[in-house]
């Protein structure tokens, strides 16, 4: 039994591993009125201004992409885990884990911030791979998904969506609309 829950916590562990290494002598303070940032790394603080970042990205779980495309992934044992790759002007580069800040609510600390999701958020300081815009991924919502499948259908059948509004979702009604007002202009 030991080694059934060893296996299944062994990528929590080496998170927490990873996590504490990068962060173990960390502090940060934000203060979004005053527009600063106060990180200190062992012992020596430095101040930035939340102006003078040049790129923030959030690694998340991927149980998080749920908010861009609804696919009910489910919520795993490592989904709350994750770390925020934080550069400035300057050049300095930070690993923030969301054990000093914690950052998975709704609105991100920071305009333009990115986003990366993977199943296991340990802290790769070598990822080259493009993040994405949350806003640029959630365009793809339910109503375009709708848009792309009815694109096919005839006046007829997106007549009988629309005469029966109450038995389809809310955006493939509108997508039915949008379909049909792009027919009669055409």
């Amino acid at each position: 039994m030991i080694g059934i829950i060893l296996v299944f916590n062994l990528p929590n562990f080496l998170i927490f591993i990873n996590y504490y290494r990068e962060n173990k002598n960390t502090r940060i303070d934000i203060d979004l009125d005053s527009d600063k940032i106060i990180i200190s790394e062992n012992g020596i603080k430095k101040q930035y201004k939340i102006s003078d970042i040049k790129s923030s990205i959030y690694h998340l779980g991927v149980y998080y992409k749920n908010r861009i495309d609804n696919a009910r992934r489910w919520k795993m044992m490592n989904s709350d885990l994750a770390y925020w790759d934080l550069k400035f002007n300057n050049g300095d580069t930070f690993y923030i884990s969301n054990f000093l800040v914690d950052f998975l609510h709704e609105k991100p600390i920071v305009k333009n911030t990115k986003f990366r999701f993977r199943m296991f958020q340990y802290i790769n300081k070598s990822d080259s791979k493009e993040a994405i815009e949350l806003k640029q991924a959630q365009e793809k919502n339910m109503m375009e998904k709708y848009v792309e499948k009815f694109q096919s259908k005839t006046e007829n059948e997106l007549n009988e969506i629309l005469n029966n509004r109450k038995s389809y979702q809310k955006e493939a009604v509108e997508a039915a609309e949008l379909i049909m007002r792009n027919k009669n202009v055409g």
